[in-house]
């Protein structure tokens, strides 16, 4: 039998990108289309476009604004009431992955897939999440794993555009430079953007004895030899930067990257991942001062033999 989910929308909505990332992380068969007719379908999620009745052979998650019923020919049909059918906020992708991971659209996702599996054979029921709190209490959120930390980091290196300079400030830590196959499959990605002439800046807060350290990591050692026009290293002495500025050296560890329309932040004694993502426009614009303030007053620009 198919797994096949029809999507049934008839127009572009942040309700229908949620659904489309729901079913490319789940990894499920699906098609987005403005009709029903297709076969080899399993299930249907319908987005409600004013229809008073549905034919079909196979279960239906119906999602409207309001509550309403729909006719159809005695197959199982179950109803997700929320307003977001109508929200059509201008978020940035990132905003975006944040709702679907934390935000009201990971609810909405939830219910979603307890519908599908339906283990409990439900038929007419109705979730209503009109009264549930749409605006996020922040614009943060984490990584389930180590691997889905180097997945996101690899994938925002390759969505960067070529006029921006990605920026990120580095410490030493034996969990992350240790020429893992995850370290060295990151850092592929990080060469590849450099070869491009993607624009970035690294900074590395080290004291002595962590740069003897990094100089024999391979990762180190590769960046050091690809230092070009776009790409440039800098290293700040951990040691004098954390005695003169003790607020900003706090506020960096244990690493962070500045993209486009969010910060990554490294928390190397989190077990569960490297980091968590901030969209938080505040706390963007902190940082993006912060990093030109260090490397005007700190930095050290290092040159190709590690000079």
């Amino acid at each position: 039998m198919s797994e096949k989910i029809l999507i049934k929308a008839n127009k572009e909505s942040n309700l229908l990108d949620a659904l489309v990332y729901f079913m490319e992380t789940e990894k499920m068969d699906y098609i987005v289309s403005n009709s029903l007719e297709e076969d080899d379908i399993a299930n249907i999620i319908y987005i409600d476009d004013e229809c008073e009745e549905i034919n079909s052979n196979v279960p239906i998650i119906f999602i409207s604004g309001k509550k309403r019923i729909v006719k159809t020919n005695d197959q199982v049909i179950n109803y997700i009431v929320t307003n977001l059918i109508n929200e059509s906020v201008d978020y940035t992708e990132i905003q975006k992955e944040y709702l679907f991971k934390k935000g009201i659209y990971n609810i909405f996702l939830h219910n979603v897939s307890d519908l599908l599996k339906n283990d409990y054979n439900y038929n007419g029921m109705i979730i209503d999440l009109t009264e549930i709190k749409t605006a996020p209490y922040n614009w943060v959120f984490n990584f389930d794993s180590i691997a889905e930390t180097y997945a996101w980091l690899s994938k925002m290196n390759r969505m960067q555009s070529d006029s921006f300079v990605r920026k990120s400030v580095n410490f030493y830590d034996a969990k992350v430079y240790n020429d893992s196959i995850k370290e060295i499959n990151y850092l592929t990605d990080k060469i590849i953007d450099i070869k491009d002439k993607k624009k970035s800046i690294d900074i590395f807060i080290l004291n002595p004895e962590e740069l003897a350290k990094l100089k024999e990591n391979y990762f180190f050692k590769v960046l050091l030899q690809n230092i070009s026009d776009t790409y440039q290293i800098y290293l700040v002495d951990k040691d004098k930067f954390a005695k003169e500025e003790p607020s900003i050296y706090e506020a960096f560890l244990d690493g962070m990257t500045i993209y486009e329309d969010c910060i990554y932040r490294d928390t190397y004694k989190d077990e569960i991942s490297l980091g968590f993502v901030d969209c938080t426009r505040e706390t963007y614009d902190k940082y993006c001062e912060l990093f030109d303030y260090t490397i005007r007053k700190y930095g050290v620009l290092m040159s190709k033999d590690g000079e």
